[in-house]
């Protein structure tokens, strides 16, 4: 039997046709109804097969190669027949009773595979096909998720009467299903609708509109009115709701439900992951049976409920949806950068002083200043924080208790406690505290002044061949193998993969303009390029056709983000089973068109680097480029 250990030993290898496998996987779950992570369990098994199939050295998968594959059999023969790459066994027909001879004691065996049978579920009682189950698919389901928790053997269902059933509020799935499509008024009757072909959920369910199985709720006494103020600000807590269901919950009135069925509107239009879309929907639907949906929500009560279990409920696209519409009112402190939340609680851990003062810098540093200029962001403020941190822990650890202490000899030491770059980095950092600190008027002297750092002429690495053959290899989709093209062919970084945007993308003139400040840069794109971009553009129209997000690059969570931010540092994680990192691959490409053309200009126009990142490399190979002119 292969094991999922298998599958991970395996799982960056090469497999011919595992493209055409994904396709024809994302297109059988479209026609079944199945999620993402079931998708990414069924990748698992289609690639245990092709392995199989290519240590035979056969073109296709063998039936019988999936009776060792652990799970998900008759899903992985659907696929592969999907994509013509199975060998189906013939029926084979009665074998004869072989005559057995003084000689020969055993016969050989003959593999007789299973036939799908007709029979009847032991929980729902509805017909099926199925070679040895003994419960339907939905059965076996809805088991799965009541186990340990309403299944028991000695508790009855309260209407059939049968027991050894798993429950849900005291019914079992055939009666919840009978009721949910014949109405509350078979409750009291006895007998279930007998059904062929295992019924699966529907509308009709008990899970969205169908009225519950007993009687209905009140409302609730806890509705918002429009325009009422509030006499001072009081948290609530929903721990005790967390818990209860979904028929526990009060009627929803009318508004609450129009709320609801546009939201069920909305995510089946742009919310492509359905895991997601469903917690959203469950967080919403517990906000406005309580409150209501007449008035704007608390944006704190969404946190509050979403932070007792994060498991169940999601709020940042219900946060998206109900602002968009003006049912929100925002909370200040959670619309704090995460960044920003981050330094403040530095700040909060440093002595009074030195803590004033770093506030003094961060807020000049931001454009608040006496100066009036363009701010950082606390993204970049957090990366200066990560420099200056071990440095005021060895000042405090010296008894430093303000920043006017510090002379210049304190500098010194600080950056000679690196080497290179991070000395440098050092360098930097103090330069900008101190300059900031001066231009406020909280010191009298800068310490920084004059205090010159020399440059660093350091090689970039190398790449051996050897590891740059088939790094395209090792990605597993469209996204992948096109961010893999822009580092390593067109030397991009993360920054620039980030903000570039659909319509700098020209498939008719075959150009991409990257977008920096102050200036743009053109690549023409060659041939792998082309091809990676318009496989791209092809996977990210299937996924979210009606996206709104102005991005090239996109992702489920930015994909229906109203905000429309770009994408996260997602890109470290895509150059990992390559053994080398993005920065080395982006200067191993620069580095090499250096060894074929030695002219600055070229780089510049070709990468679209600075003058001094040019010469830069430019040294490496050629330092006879840099000699300077006797005077």
């Amino acid at each position: 039997m292969l094991s999922i250990d298998v599958c991970r030993r395996i799982l960056q290898r090469p497999l011919a046709g595992y493209a055409d496998i994904v396709e024809h996987t994302a297109a059988f779950a479209a026609d079944t109804g199945i999620s993402k992570p079931m998708q990414r369990k069924l990748h698992e098994m289609l690639r245990l097969a092709l392995a199989v199939r290519d240590a035979d050295g056969d073109d296709l998968v063998d039936e019988l190669v999936l009776d060792d594959i652990p799970n998900y059999g008759r899903s992985v023969r659907a696929i592969l027949l999907r994509a013509e790459m199975l060998r189906p066994l013939p029926r084979p027909r009665e074998p004869e009773r072989p005559q057995r001879s003084r000689t020969s004691r055993a016969t050989r065996r003959v593999w007789v595979p299973r036939a799908l049978t007709p029979r009847s579920c032991q929980q729902c009682g509805s017909w099926f096909a199925a070679k040895m189950k003994v419960t339907c698919e939905p059965c076996s389901s809805f088991a799965a998720r009541k186990r340990g928790s309403s299944a028991a053997s000695a508790v009855a269902c309260d209407r059939c009467r049968r027991v050894d059933l798993p429950l849900a509020d005291g019914y079992c799935r055939g009666c919840r299903w009978h009721v949910a499509n014949h109405g509350p008024g078979d409750i009291a009757r006895f007998g279930t609708q007998l059904w062929l072909g295992s019924p699966v959920p529907a509308p009709t369910s008990l899970r969205h509109d169908a009225a519950p199985l007993t009687a209905r709720r009140p409302v609730s006494e806890h509705l918002m009115v429009p325009g009422q103020e509030r006499l001072f600000e009081l948290r609530r807590d929903w721990s005790p709701v967390v818990e209860l269901s979904r028929l526990d919950l009060p009627t929803l009135m009318e508004s609450a439900e129009r709320l609801l069925a546009d939201l069920d509107s909305v995510m089946q239009r742009e919310m492509g992951f359905k895991f997601t879309a469903t917690k959203t929907r469950r967080t919403l639907a517990v906000l406005v049976s309580w409150l209501g949906a007449d008035a704007p929500l608390l944006e704190s009560d969404i946190r509050a409920l979403v932070d007792n279990r994060p498991l169940k409920f999601s709020g940042h696209r219900g946060t998206q949806f109900l602002e968009n519409r003006g049912l929100l009112v925002p909370d200040a402190e959670f619309r704090q950068y995460s960044q920003q939340k981050r330094l403040e609680a530095e700040l909060a851990a440093l002595p009074a002083t030195i803590a004033q003062e770093l506030s003094v810098w961060i807020k000049a540093v931001r454009g608040e200043g006496k100066w009036e200029h363009t701010g950082r962001t606390y993204r970049s403020i957090a990366r200066y924080w990560h420099v200056l941190d071990p440095i005021l822990k060895g000042w405090l650890a010296n008894g430093i208790e303000s920043l006017r202490e510090i002379t210049q000899d304190d500098i010194k030491r600080a950056i000679a406690t690196r080497k290179g770059t991070p000395a440098r980095s050092i360098h930097i950092v103090l330069r900008n505290v101190f300059r900031a600190l001066r231009q406020e008027g909280v010191i009298f002297r800068d310490p920084t002044r004059g205090l010159v750092f020399a440059g660093i002429n350091k090689v970039p690495p190398s790449v051996p061949p050897d590891r740059l053959a088939g790094v395209l290899s090792h990605a597993r989709n469209d996204f992948q193998r096109f961010v893999m093209v822009l580092v390593c062919v067109h030397a991009l970084n993360g920054t620039d993969m980030r903000h570039l945007l659909l319509t700098d993308l020209d498939l008719s003139r075959e150009r991409l303009i990257v977008r920096r400040p102050g200036k743009r840069h053109i690549i023409y794109l060659d041939e792998l390029t082309y091809r990676c971009a318009s496989a791209w553009l092809r996977e990210r129209h299937r996924r979210w056709p009606v996206t709104t997000d102005p991005h090239l690059l996109i992702n489920r969570w930015t994909a229906v983000d109203t905000t429309h931010s770009p994408i996260g540092t997602t890109f470290t994680a895509i150059f990992r089973p390559t053994g080398l990192t993005m920065p080395t691959l982006r200067q191993d490409r620069i580095r090499d068109e250096v060894f074929e053309v030695d002219d600055p200009l070229h780089l510049m126009r070709l990468f679209g680097i600075s003058s001094q990142t040019a010469m830069r490399y430019i040294t490496a190979p050629h330092p006879e480029r840099t000699a300077k002119l006797p005077r």
